[in-house]
């Protein structure tokens, strides 16, 4: 397993966006681990080759038992708004500078999970609107860098939102970064 050998990622959740994160950090070579209260999806995700274990989240002892303590990140991918939270909350509690990211069901949802510790919160009906526009941008014809400024502009805009409905004092992180600004 990666939690043998110092810090990995626990991806809670090994269904359909658990996999795709799977396959980005697997792309980065970046160590990783997933963990599911669901047989078929452990049995399905280490047919496919992925690490996984089945376990429930919920307990603090099977995060103890992936390494959580040294994790580089826990992201959680699972469709459960409420134990999403929950989660959040106890990890924050247990573990105050671990980064913890969340998928979000919509930016109310978001603005929960940034008031329960998350370092990030991802919108999904959000994103897969702003890449939906993207492509409509595109395909009509707008240049390149004037549909990416519109995406930014517009996660920004959401960001706002997030933070009113949170009662937020700090925006959340929502904006993508550029490779030039993670090399500067």
């Amino acid at each position: 397993l990666a939690t043998d050998d110092g810090p990995h990622a626990i991806i809670v959740g090994c269904g359909r966006v658990g996999r795709v994160v799977a396959d980005l950090l697997r792309a980065h070579g970046r160590p990783f681990v997933g963990l599911d209260s669901d047989p078929d999806l452990i049995a399905l995700s280490l047919e496919r080759g992925y690490p996984a274990v089945y376990g429930d989240a919920a307990r603090i002892e099977t995060l103890a038992r992936l390494g959580v303590e040294r994790a580089s990140a826990v992201i959680l991918t699972m469709d459960d708004p409420v134990g999403a939270q929950r989660l959040v909350k106890r990890l924050r509690a247990h573990y105050p500078d671990l980064p913890i990211i969340a998928r979000a069901r919509d930016s109310a949802h978001a603005a929960q999970l940034y008031r329960a510790g998350a370092t990030h919160a991802i919108p999904e009906a959000l994103e897969a609107s702003l890449q939906l526009g993207e492509s409509v941008l595109v395909e009509l014809g707008v240049p390149m860098g004037f549909v990416i400024a519109t995406i930014h502009e517009k996660r920004d805009t959401f960001r706002d939102k997030i933070m009113r409905e949170g009662g937020l004092e700090k925006k959340p992180r929502l904006k993508s970064s550029t490779l030039r600004d993670r090399a500067g």
